[in-house]
């Protein structure tokens, strides 16, 4: 009873402080922490005509081989850090847009060296100079045929937008990075949740291994989740579909349900 009222009423309170940052934009950057607008502008078109993968964290990627990526750019979520492996320190970006998994994981995050983006309205959670701030909105109404909004590439003072998942957040990320082609890979949007996990609101703490991702400990024992949604996921990759987009966008993953991008055979790229 109590989450059903508090969610509408934080829901009217993003739409307000993001109308006030919207209209305040450029000294809402120049207060980000980090020197972010600046970094992000250095990033802009920077890797123009090349391809990149976004790697989601699904268990699909552990009937993949991922030793195949050494040489391409990559864009990891969240708490894989295991996958940061698969690339090159310098082919390779990190976001999180998460508030339970920057909570759960926040010195472990601030820690991570590179391209590592975090949103704004996380920014509390900064605790070192490495993460790029980027402003982040999230009051979009799902109810609007526009939701979710996208990245305008044009803009010198970028706003990056929530689509249901981290994953839109890097497809955002790819698009104002400048990549010409991207690549889905253990995208497989579809979730289960286990009886054992303890539900506060729509937050999941789990008591025992993960079903959902690459790896049983991903929100193994202890770590909190949202409830996840899958189908709102596949909304907003749907509406990038159909949008005239600045990136060719493909799905090179192994089976799951992320049927709205051209699939391609993962090995035939390499």
């Amino acid at each position: 009873m109590m989450y059903s009222i508090r969610y509408p009423l934080g829901l009217i309170k993003k739409r307000i402080v993001e109308y006030w940052r919207l209209r305040n934009l450029e000294s809402v950057y120049q207060n980000l922490p980090n020197n972010s607008i600046a970094r992000l502008r250095e990033l802009k078109g920077k890797y123009n005509g090349e391809r990149c993968f976004i790697v989601g964290n699904g268990p699909s990627l552990r009937k993949m081989d991922l030793s195949l990526l050494k040489n391409e750019f990559g864009i990891v979520f969240n708490g894989a850090f295991e996958l940061r492996e698969y690339f090159a320190p310098d082919k390779l970006f990190h976001a999180v847009e998460d508030r339970l998994v920057l909570e759960d994981h926040q010195s472990a995050i601030n820690e991570l060296t590179g391209n590592v983006f975090l949103p704004s309205d996380l920014q509390h959670l900064v605790m070192s100079g490495n993460p790029i701030v980027t402003e982040f909105h999230r009051g979009f109404p799902e109810s609007s045929e526009n939701w979710p909004p996208v990245l305008d590439t044009s803009s010198d003072l970028p706003v990056f937008f929530w689509g249901g998942t981290v994953a839109y957040y890097g497809l955002q990320l790819a698009m104002w990075l400048g990549f010409e082609e991207v690549y889905f890979i253990g995208m497989d949007l579809s979730y289960s949740i286990p009886d054992s996990v303890k539900r506060k609101g729509n937050v999941l703490e789990s008591t025992e291994d993960d079903p959902n991702h690459y790896k049983s400990s991903y929100f193994g024992a202890g770590l909190r989740w949202h409830v996840p949604r899958p189908e709102r996921m596949l909304v907003a990759f749907e509406k990038a579909a159909q949008r005239n987009l600045s990136v060719r966008i493909y799905n090179a993953g192994v089976g799951g349900n992320l049927n709205c991008f051209t699939r391609v055979s993962y090995e035939s790229l390499f």
